[in-house]
């Protein structure tokens, strides 16, 4: 080979090769393609979103105040009281207790405790129509009957069913229990009623029900029962709530001693949850 040729080869073979973008980055680094860069950053945006709570279908409340009765006299005293609801696409559950308690002149003019829970569950999803269950156990010290035990069931219409505004109607049968009055034992009787859940706007809302349980051998024969609640959100505390209630009761046959019509008015603070 002359000298020329192997000058020119020489130089060719010193030549460095072209550098391939590959070569710029460490021996273990990957390039990501586009389609991983467009999912490492959808990955990083919902990173950084808040995790999203799921809301419990329970809520609660507990409270005290004041009560103001009127029976054979009118009283002032103390009340307690709690609540547990559950409610989903389906139904709803609602759970409560009170009791009541009144002195005057050294006697006891109300002792009077009460623990009731309803159930209503939708036939179809998106229907109005529905079926309900419900219970109550309660005791009075001064009425003739002492212990009352009710239970009841049938079907029953929503006439609303919003976020706003829950209000059912009701038609059933079922049975009452008395320890002790004019009507001890057992009785079977229907029921006709309404219950409601009003928001009536931020911080306010209304709830309530009416019931007419007849009996069965005696139409004339019923027990009559209103209750009512407002509650209203405090401001200076988070989850506190003023509440109002009242419950009413007529017996149209108490027999002798019973009183024909009692009424509690409450009042005091409850705290959510």
């Amino acid at each position: 080979m002359d000298p020329v040729t192997l000058l020119t080869a020489a130089a060719i073979l010193a030549v460095p090769a072209p550098i391939a973008p590959t070569d710029l980055l460490p021996p273990s680094t990957v390039v990501p393609t586009t389609t991983a860069l467009m999912l490492g950053l959808a990955q990083d945006a919902n990173a950084a979103d808040p995790a999203v709570e799921e809301k419990s279908p329970w809520t609660g409340t507990v409270g005290m105040g004041l009560t103001a009765s009127r029976t054979n006299t009118n009283t002032l005293g103390f009340n307690f009281n709690a609540s547990a609801s559950r409610a989903d696409d389906m139904s709803n559950w609602d759970s409560s207790l009170k009791y009541i308690y009144n002195k005057d002149d050294g006697s006891i003019k109300d002792n009077f405790f009460i623990v009731q829970t309803e159930y209503d569950r939708l036939f179809e999803k998106g229907s109005d129509w529905n079926w309900f269950a419900q219970g109550s156990y309660q005791y009075n010290e001064t009425e003739t009957y002492r212990q009352r035990l009710k239970a009841f069931a049938g079907p029953g219409y929503f006439i609303s069913r919003t976020e706003d505004l829950t209000w059912n109607l009701k038609a059933g049968a079922g049975a009452t229990w008395d320890d002790q009055g004019s009507e001890n034992g057992w009785t079977a009787r229907s029921v006709v009623g309404t219950n409601w859940k009003w928001q009536i706007r931020k911080g306010i809302n209304f709830q309530g029900s009416a019931e007419i349980q007849n009996s069965v051998q005696d139409f004339d024969s019923y027990l009559a029962v209103l209750e009512l609640r407002v509650n209203v959100a405090l401001e200076m505390m988070e989850n506190l709530n003023l509440y109002f209630s009242l419950r009413d009761e007529y017996d149209s046959t108490p027999g002798s001693g019973g009183t024909w019509n009692s009424m509690w008015i409450t009042m005091g603070f409850s705290y959510g949850f």
